[in-house]
This record gives C-alpha cells, sequence and structure tokens, in this order.
C-alpha cells in the first residue's frame, strides 16, 4: 500500500507486528507493542491508529478486552500472511537464536523439530571466508573430505556462501584443480589470507547461470493421490516449474526427494522419495553433467 512505502523501517517493523498478532493470536493492544518494542504508551497508541488509518477493515476495538481484534474482513497489507511467517519464529526458538520474549508468538503451542546436527563451522573460518569474498582475495586452506582423512592445501578464491538445506558451503576457485567446487565450510581446518595468484579464475558460469527443471507427480498415483500432490506443491497444469543456479539443481533435487548419485543405465534414477517425477529428464541430466 502507498501509505506505507515512505514510513521509517523502525515504524513499519512495529506495524508488521501489529499485523502479525491480528492474524496468528487474533489481538493486539497497546500493551503488547510497549512491551515488544521498549516504546512508550502513546508511541504504541500512534502505532496503533496508525494502522487502524491505513486498514480500517482489519481490525475492531473490543472496549472489553481494551485490544483490537481481527475482523471477518481481515486481509493481510503489510506481510504475506503465510504460514512460515509464523513458523520461522517457532524455528528461531527451537534452534536457540531467540529467546521466549524476543519472537512475536505469544501463545506458544506444544511443538518440536527436527535439528540437523553437523560439525560446528568454525567462527574465524566463516569471517576469513567472507572477508576473502568482499576484497576479491584469496585463501591457503586445509580441506579435510571424505576420500581423505588427511587435510589437502588447496588455493582458493571463493566468491559465495550457498546452503544445501543441510550444511553451509563455500563457492570457490581451486587454483591445483582448474575449477569451481563447493568446499563444506564445517571440513575447512585452517585458513589463512594469501596473495592472489597473477592469473585470473574464468568466470563462474554454472554459477551464474540460471537452469529449469519441472516436476511432475508419479503417474502410477491413482486420480486422487495426484490432485491432492498437485494441490499441495501449487502446480500449474501437473507441473511445478523451479528456476535455479545450475551450481544449486544437485541439491535442490535431493530437496525434492531425489539422488542423483543412483543411477539407472546412464542416467539419474527419476524417482523421488516424494513421488515426484522430473519432467525434463533430458535437460536436467545435461546440467548435472556440466556441474563442477
Amino acid at each position: 500500500m502507498e501509505h506505507f512505502q515512505t514510513i521509517k523501517t523502525t515504524i513499519r517493523r512495529r506495524l508488521e507486528y501489529i499485523e502479525f498478532q491480528l492474524a496468528w493470536e487474533g489481538s493486539v493492544g497497546r500493551k503488547k507493542l510497549q512491551d515488544q518494542f521498549a516504546i512508550s504508551m502513546q508511541q504504541a497508541t500512534k502505532d496503533l491508529n496508525t494502522y487502524m488509518d491505513a486498514c480500517p477493515d482489519n481490525m475492531i476495538y473490543d472496549p472489553r478486552r481494551k485490544s483490537y481484534v481481527r475482523s471477518a474482513s481481515f486481509q493481510p497489507m503489510l506481510t504475506k500472511g503465510h504460514a512460515s511467517e509464523y513458523l520461522m519464529h517457532l524455528e528461531m526458538l527451537h534452534q536457540g537464536y531467540r529467546q521466549k520474549n524476543e519472537i512475536w508468538v505469544d501463545t506458544i503451542p506444544k511443538f518440536d523439530a527436527v535439528s540437523a546436527h553437523s560439525r560446528e563451522i568454525l567462527p574465524n573460518v566463516l569471517r576469513t571466508v567472507l572477508d576473502a569474498i568482499h576484497r576479491n582475495g584469496c585463501l591457503r586452506s586445509r580441506y579435510v573430505s571424505l576420500k581423505s582423512d588427511q587435510g589437502e592445501s588447496r588455493t582458493l578464491m571463493p566468491h559465495a556462501i550457498a546452503c544445501d538445506g543441510h550444511r553451509w558451503h563455500m563457492r570457490a576457485f581451486d587454483f591445483e584443480k582448474r575449477r569451481y567446487s563447493d568446499f563444506v565450510l564445517s571440513r575447512i581446518e585452517a585458513l589463512e589470507p594469501i596473495d592472489t595468484p597473477d592469473e585470473d579464475p574464468p568466470r563462474d558460469v554454472v554459477w551464474e547461470t540460471n537452469v529449469e527443471f519441472i516436476l511432475k507427480v508419479d503417474p502410477s498415483l491413482n486420480r486422487r493421490q495426484r490432485r491432492r500432490l498437485e494441490y499441495e506443491y501449487q502446480m500449474e497444469d501437473g507441473r511445478l516449474r523451479l528456476t535455479v543456479r545450475q551450481a544449486m539443481l544437485f541439491y535442490y533435487l535431493r530437496h525434492y526427494g531425489f539422488n542423483p548419485h543412483v543411477q539407472e543405465g546412464n542416467t539419474m534414477r527419476n524417482e523421488s522419495s516424494f513421488h515426484l517425477r522430473i519432467a525434463n529428464m533430458k535437460e536436467v541430466e545435461k546440467c548435472l553433467g556440466r556441474r563442477n
């Protein structure tokens, strides 16, 4: 909405909180707003009036509860209203990134979540990698791969970091192997900045290139099952079209339940644990074949 385009970021954040409370808690009052952002009662009142003026159909004042309640015609204006916006707060609480009084959920339901445990990334490693990315610099690294128990010394020029949904990687040019590769940050045991070699590395074309892969539902399922999955994945005409970096395609396939390492003949097995299939297998195979 145009009304919200020119307001300060701090005020917009408080207005988003008001909308979040209406959407997920059903009500919001001055005390909630005041406690969450450590503002005066007068400022909390002003923020509520600002939201009411901009979105008059979203909340109704309840004098008995001395707070505003969600109206029947409520429509998100500042937030998307997606369930992920609510669940994100529970995830931050579960992972220990926030305390109970820091998340926006007041009435916390009983919940649990799977925590993926892996070797911790050393803070100094991440700081050194980020510094090298910012200055376009090189690093001398000792990297322990699964293929070797001993750390391999490598000259690397990182330019990006990426997460596969489970682990964070450093995307870097390997001067010894003459190619771009992904290096798991938790497997880097030592790093030191070094002078950049005289030669410039080539462009990371695989990182810069976007590719499309298309998913469809397993045709062996019955009509009801297919329709259910098509709805859950928000498919259009029975297809889910995803555009991703070519360098990330391998990880996206695993995220959707495929195992690119398992082959049938000369191609990847087109079978997902989530009852999905790849509709453009030829194009996907071509992109995987070029992956560094």
